[in-house]
């Protein structure tokens, strides 16, 4: 069971921890969005656009 005190300065502590562990979490859910976005249209191509091979030069 956690000891919960009024002292401030463990009370800012606390406060601190809970900030420090809040941001880590928002990074790491953002760099994960973005890793997702970044490889979004990987995969195979459905056709190779203008490139028809010899005919089509």
């Amino acid at each position: 069971m956690t000891k919960h005190t009024n002292d401030p300065k463990e009370q800012q502590q606390r406060e601190a921890e809970q900030a420090q562990q809040e941001a880590t979490k928002n990074k790491q859910q953002a760099e994960a969005k973005e890793v997702a976005g970044r490889h979004k249209n990987d995969g195979p191509k459905d056709h190779k656009g203008a490139d028809k091979g010899p005919r089509g030069q």
